[in-house]
Order: structure tokens, then C-alpha cells, then sequence
């Protein structure tokens, strides 16, 4: 993985399938600025992962964010979240404000060379 520093946040970039680490925090400071999500941003969680934590190895969990089309992978120890290809920007279309939205994909254009979503 790479790292990405986006509005002074650290996004952890897998290049081979574009997916994203987000750490314990993160997707709140995105979205609104806050590390705090609020409560009915809770992950409605449906089941186990394949995948594992990349900090600390443990196992993690799937579940829905409220609210988005997007099923999220956790850690089961709170470290942070798995986001696949293209939901982060879900998130943001979903829950983010337009101008986050629009900052993000132009953000991801501009280190990748590739088309900018619109909302």
C-alpha cells in the first residue's frame, strides 16, 4: 500500500486493486471535519471477512454504513475500516457534502490520471 495525503489525512491506497485503509477516525475528519462519526453512522455488521486487519493482523468484519450502498470490511479491534474500489467516493456522494465529494474525486484524478466522478 501507498500512502495519500489528502486535506492533511493519511489514506492508506492498495495500487493493485484500489481500495483504501482508512484508520480509526478518518472517514469522520473526511466527511465533516470530526473524528467522531454520529451514533447513526453505527455499522450494521452482517458477518465475517476474508480479509485482514493491516495493522494489526487480526480479523476484521463486514457491515453496512447507514445510509450508502457501501458494505464495509472492520477491524474487530476498532483500528479502522476497508474500503473497496470506488466506495469512498460512495460514502462521500451518500453522506459527504458536495464540496468534499467534488475535492476527493478531483484529488483521485489528479494522482491517478483518471476521469473525475460527478455527483
Amino acid at each position: 500500500m501507498i500512502i495519500l495525503e489528502f486535506k492533511n489525512i493519511e489514506l492508506d491506497f492498495c495500487p493493485a486493486c484500489e481500495g483504501c485503509w482508512l484508520d480509526r477516525g478518518e472517514l469522520g475528519l473526511i466527511l465533516h471535519g470530526e473524528v467522531h462519526l454520529p451514533e447513526d453512522w453505527e455499522i450494521r455488521h452482517s458477518g465475517k471477512s476474508g480479509r485482514r486487519c493491516p495493522r494489526c493482523n487480526g480479523k476484521m468484519k463486514t457491515g453496512s454504513l447507514p445510509g450508502t450502498p457501501v458494505e464495509v470490511d472492520e477491524c474487530v479491534k476498532a483500528h479502522g475500516l476497508w474500503l473497496d474500489k470506488g466506495e469512498l467516493q460512495e460514502v462521500l456522494n451518500a453522506k459527504g457534502d458536495a464540496v468534499h465529494a467534488t475535492a476527493l474525486a478531483k484529488f483521485v484524478a489528479g494522482v491517478f490520471g483518471t476521469k473525475e466522478e460527478s455527483r
